[in-house]
């Protein structure tokens, strides 16, 4: 699974079906002991105990008929005794045969029906020794002393049927014993399996306890390079950048971290551009209104000269001609100082491109054919409408034209491109030249204010054009390969 949450959520379901089965197990083992419990408890032990007694009763009646009756005796009193040892025996036969039919669980108690079989026969042996017993009775009623022949004769058959049911009840007495030796030793044997699988599932639930523990602090370990990434941002390390992998949540986060970084690193850095141009407007405000003055009288003066001097020295004429010049130069670098002081807001409002290109094709023709410099057009279809300050752009793209044009004439002409199109909610206009290009180690500075490649250059045009571009929510971004030329795009919005 991919998913943060669907991993943790999958080792805690492992993990309780895991204690769900140690508690079904513990739970069906325990059921089972109460079982044998119930089965010892209720079955086994109470037949146990008639059973003895029936042994019991049946030793005391075979006895009495071995030891034959006392010569003292009244055959009364023989006969209560002989029917008082019956009694007896025949109570437990009974008792034992009520237990074992009204038993609700003789199934599980006696499953091979050997021990209702063993009371059957015992039952079967006690009706066959009634008639023997009928005929031991009527010769004692037809004695007057138990010591004739008659009575002897009647006790012969019944020592040999009594000491048979005697073996039979022995033998069912000695059989339910060692069902209630085995089924202690299995209770036992139970106990001890069942505190052993008990503990090797408790084993085996620390081991998973342990194994979801960890593997919930592995997955949960990319948290921290997050939370580290973070704070390096919010300290001011802008740059860092996260690696973006891992769970899928863990993955996005890192990928709109590693965004917002970005985000705020341009916006840092566009901040700083703007404090910085903020800064240099002023003082070249300052400048400008310092310099101005002097710049003028300085020319009015050089004019005066020269109408002075007349024809006296040509050589004095140059001189004052050269110096006007200069105080022209740097009246128009100080008029751009102003421009770049007092940049007003653009007014924004829908512009139709094409046109107004095609009306600056027009306007800079003438310049750049005095350069050797060709001017191609390529308007996009259908004529595309921008969010512009019109006149705004237009100075742009002439700065970047005379740019072009100027890095052409260097190598003896070339062909300057002017291209429209419409990507999206954004249009581009390209302005692009096959010059010689621009050195790699130039490009970052471009667009700083002051800085300039050509000789007596002001190094504002760029930064001036980038901060219009700007200004219209737009972005002003360059491409140039050396040997074959540079093309510069402004990018505006369109007219949704």
């Amino acid at each position: 699974m991919r998913t943060l949450s669907a991993r943790i959520l999958l080792g805690f379901m492992a993990l309780t079906l895991a204690f769900g089965g140690i508690t079904i197990n513990i739970v069906i083992n325990q059921r089972t002991l109460a079982g044998y419990v119930g089965t010892l408890n209720t079955g086994l032990l109470p037949v146990a105990e008639t059973t003895k007694d029936l042994a019991r009763r049946e030793e005391e009646l075979r006895q009495f008929l071995a030891d034959g009756f006392d010569k003292d005796a009244t055959v009364e009193t023989a006969k209560l005794r002989l029917d008082g040892f019956r009694q007896r025996r025949d109570k437990e036969v009974a008792a034992l045969q009520k237990f074992v039919s009204e038993y609700s669980d003789i199934e599980a108690l006696d499953r091979k029906h050997s021990l209702r079989n063993s009371i059957d026969t015992i039952q079967q042996q006690v009706e066959l020794l009634k008639p023997r017993y009928d005929g031991l009775e009527l010769a004692l009623r037809q004695s007057e002393s138990v010591a004739n022949d008659s009575v002897n004769a009647g006790l012969a058959p019944l020592r040999d049927g009594e000491r048979a049911l005697a073996s039979l009840t022995n033998d069912l007495a000695n059989k339910i014993q060692n069902r209630v030796k085995t089924g202690l030793e299995d209770l036992q044997k139970g106990e001890k399996e069942s505190l052993g699988i008990t503990i090797l599932l408790g084993a085996v639930a620390v081991a998973l306890g342990l194994m979801m523990t960890t593997w919930v602090v592995i997955t949960l370990r990319p948290l921290r390079r997050l939370q580290n990434a973070a704070r390096l941002v919010a300290s001011g390390d802008y740059g860092s950048r996260i690696e973006e992998r891992g769970p899928a949540e863990v993955a996005d986060l890192a990928r709109e971290l590693n965004t917002m970084a970005r985000a705020v690193e341009e916006r840092e850095r566009e901040l700083v551009r703007s404090e910085r141009l903020a800064a240099v407007g002023k003082m070249a405000a300052m400048i400008t209104h310092e310099v101005r003055n002097p710049l003028s009288s300085i020319g009015l003066n050089t004019e005066l000269l020269d109408d002075e001097l007349g024809d006296a020295s040509q050589e004095a004429r140059n001189l004052c001609r050269a110096i006007h010049r200069e105080v022209d130069r740097l009246t128009a670098i100080t008029e751009e100082y102003l421009t770049f002081a007092r940049l007003p807001k653009p007014k924004i409002q829908p512009e139709a491109i094409n046109p107004m290109v095609g009306a600056l094709a027009a306007f800079v023709r003438g310049d750049l054919a005095a350069k050797k410099v060709d001017l191609a057009v390529e308007l996009g279809e259908p004529d595309p409408i921008a969010l512009v300050d019109a006149g705004q752009i237009r100075q742009c793209l002439i700065n970047l034209v005379r740019n072009a044009s100027e890095a052409l004439s260097t190598k003896g002409g070339g062909t300057v491109t002017l291209r429209t199109r419409r990507s999206g909610d954004r249009i581009t206009i390209a302005v692009e030249d096959n010059g010689v290009g621009i050195p790699a180690d130039v490009l970052p500075r471009l667009f700083d204010p002051f800085f300039s490649t050509k000789e007596g250059g002001s190094g504002l045009g760029l930064a001036l054009t980038q901060q219009i571009v700007k200004d219209h929510g737009g972005d002003l971004s360059v491409e140039s390969t050396a040997g074959k030329g540079t093309t510069f795009t402004v990018s505006v919005p369109a007219k949704p």
